[in-house]
């Protein structure tokens, strides 16, 4: 799945990948599913808080239809945090469209590419500060998120905790991911 920066359009993205899964029983999707976008006020218009998302509702559906588990790799969604930063969220949805774990990416992408490009992920989300993994039908799969890779401290501590399988969904830049 390649997101764009509009949540409706990449629900129905997702909706078509679901109706291509019949036979699958969780489906993984990358970073930010809901909205790719270096815009500040596209992200202010269009996003929303996960009470009553729109996106994460239309996801749990899909589920729950399907009767597939779903890993949203994450949403961004708006938090009340002090300095309206938003949460870049992982859902973990079973086949009965309830949300059976989440996690907020606790290292955020503050790196300097090169002299013309730099990205201050910390600016736009705040971090997450636990790490999560969920039972999928008896597998434990620890939940991560993109720049999570870097820091081997929070895999340890997901392996320890027991999961089985690393989840590290990801959207990078042309730059990064070339």
């Amino acid at each position: 799945m390649n997101a764009s920066d509009d949540p409706a359009q990449n629900l129905d993205a997702l909706s078509a990948m679901v109706d291509q899964s019949k036979d699958v029983k969780i489906l993984f999707t990358p970073e930010v599913t809901n909205c790719v976008s270096l815009s500040r006020s596209h992200q202010n218009d269009v996003l929303e808080p996960k009470q009553g998302n729109t996106f994460l509702k239309g996801a749990c559906k899909l589920a729950q239809t399907a009767g597939i588990w779903i890993h949203l790799g994450s949403i961004a969604i708006k938090t009340n945090d002090p300095h309206g930063r938003f949460a870049n969220r992982g859902f973990i949805i079973a086949p009965d469209g309830m949300v059976k774990a989440q996690y907020d990416k606790i290292h955020m992408f503050d790196v300097t590419v090169s002299d013309t490009e730099a990205y201050h992920e910390s600016k736009g989300y705040r971090p997450g500060e636990k790490a999560v993994h969920c039972d999928i039908d008896g597998t434990q799969v620890g939940m991560s998120i993109c720049y999570d890779l870097r820091f081997p401290h929070l895999f340890r501590k997901l392996s320890q905790a027991g999961a089985q399988i690393l989840s590290v969904p990801s959207a990078f830049a042309v730059a990064t991911g070339q």
